[in-house]
């Protein structure tokens, strides 16, 4: 015990006064909603998200166009599936379609998807000079996913019974045709299904040859793809 506090204790014992402990302190909490710096504060920040955001939406002048959605080869038609709205900014919109105008026609060149559709990449809607085709396939010969729109290669191989070769080699009978339609509804008895490819008049009758002499098979090919002479 420190000298100080016995001399206390023999003072009150002295004069016979009870010892009363003193209160704990109590610190006084201020408010901070009755802070004027703190509210004023506030109010600043809120005042310029505001104004920032004011300023953000007034200066974004943007236009809405079509984006494509999906690969499609030169040639093929575009529907509403294969195209999004995307906005852009105003000065650039004279080079692309915009939404208010959908672009019915056909394309006149490869577009990737994600790409935004140029005027440039739309000719006209009537087509040229061209034969439609209808391939029937077996399943498992053609890829899965294959949509109108995509370039195919069409390989046939002759049917053994007709052929002295054990094995018969596929041939190439037409490269990069275009897929106009898909028909998995009209299936066969064998689960065969219909595809239509557009081919011109002179390769008609190659087609249709290969579709009479054997298997056919379609080869997906990539857009942007070099398409080989068929030979």
């Amino acid at each position: 015990m420190s000298p100080r506090f016995t001399a206390v204790l023999d003072r009150d014992r002295s004069t016979g006064a009870p010892v009363v402990p003193s209160p704990p302190a109590v610190r006084v909490q201020r408010r901070w909603w009755r802070d004027s710096r703190v509210v004023l504060g506030s109010l600043l920040v809120i005042a310029c998200m505001i104004v920032g955001a004011r300023l953000m939406t007034m200066g974004a002048d943007t236009t809405d166009v079509w984006q494509v959605e999906r690969d499609l080869a030169a040639g093929a038609a575009l529907t509403s599936e294969d195209l999004v709205a995307v906005s852009i900014d105003s000065s650039l919109v004279d080079a692309y379609v915009r939404t208010s105008e959908f672009p019915d026609g056909r394309r006149v060149r490869d577009l990737a998807a994600g790409e935004i559709l140029p005027l440039a990449a739309i000719g006209s809607d009537t087509s040229t000079d061209v034969r439609w085709v209808s391939v029937p396939l077996e399943p498992l010969h053609a890829p899965a996913d294959l949509a109108a729109g995509e370039r195919v290669d069409v390989w046939a191989t002759p049917d053994a019974s007709r052929s002295l070769e054990i094995v018969a080699e596929p041939e190439l009978v037409l490269a990069g045709a275009l897929v106009s339609a898909i028909d998995v509804e009209a299936r066969g008895f064998a689960g065969d299904y219909g595809v239509v490819v557009e081919v011109a008049p002179q390769d008609a009758q190659s087609v249709l040859a290969a579709v009479r002499g054997g298997m056919i098979d379609l080869v997906r090919v990539p857009v942007g793809a070099r398409i080989e002479a068929t030979p």
